[in-house]
């Protein structure tokens, strides 16, 4: 499922779709909470399933079935509703609706992404060109220490040229980058990659403070702002 049509169904009022086939195995899916949906996947997974147990999202019963036939119902309102929905199709009189379903392995995986930080990776070199791929090995270092902290890499942007000119393209980008909110954290290889004007460098902090984007180094750990005075605190 694409990412932008799963992030909407996972937003909506869920039902829990629990599967059990004649040999025994369970699998688990999520659709929308509706009587619609609710008849919809039993006829779409019938074939497939010697019971059906449907759960809201906190594991309360919503109904059980033998094959596509209701056996429990605790809530006969809720019932009364999908029977509207179910009989018509079980007597072939109206087809079952095509609905989005999610596997609980791929909403499992989405979760557990949007719950990291996001991190962008800078990176630079003084050299007026790159011959020996010091950016490429800078970039890699970077994935690393992402992947060890724990970091989703939603990006990266780089530089060739001093750290005095502050004026640079993929500096730039990763201001645009947290002004717009895409970034949790900034990862650099050293904390002079950013520059060597320590006026510059601190106003550049500061911004990146004020957007709420934390510094990491692999080589510094945690870089902070120290406002009982005028430098950095390495952690």
């Amino acid at each position: 499922m694409e990412k932008e049509a799963l992030t909407e169904l996972l937003k909506k009022e869920l039902i829990i779709g629990y599967m059990y086939g004649l040999d025994g195995k369970r699998q688990e899916y999520y659709f929308e909470k509706s009587p619609s949906s609710i008849a919809s996947f039993i006829m779409l997974k019938k074939e497939q399933a010697d019971k059906i147990v449907l759960t809201d999202t906190l594991d309360r019963l919503v109904l059980d079935t033998f094959g596509e036939f209701i056996n429990r119902y605790p809530d006969r309102k809720l019932l009364q509703e999908i029977t509207k929905e179910l009989v018509p199709m079980q007597l072939d009189e109206k087809e079952p609706v095509s609905i989005p379903i999610v596997s609980a392995e791929e909403a499992q995986a989405f979760w557990s992404q949007e719950s990291q930080q996001r991190a962008w990776i800078y990176c630079r070199i003084d050299a007026p060109e790159d011959i020996h791929g010091a950016l490429k090995g800078q970039k890699k270092e970077l994935i690393d220490y992402a992947e060890q902290m724990g970091f989703v890499v939603v990006g990266e942007s780089e530089d060739i040229g001093s750290g005095l000119d502050f004026e640079r393209v993929g500096l730039a980008e990763v201001m645009k980058v947290a002004g717009d909110g895409r970034m949790d954290v900034l990862l650099v290889k050293k904390l002079d990659r950013l520059g060597r004007d320590t006026a510059k460098l601190l106003e550049f902090l500061r911004g990146l403070e004020q957007l709420g984007v934390k510094l990491y180094s692999p080589l510094e750990g945690q870089i902070q702002l120290d406002y009982q005075s005028p430098s950095l605190s390495l952690r």
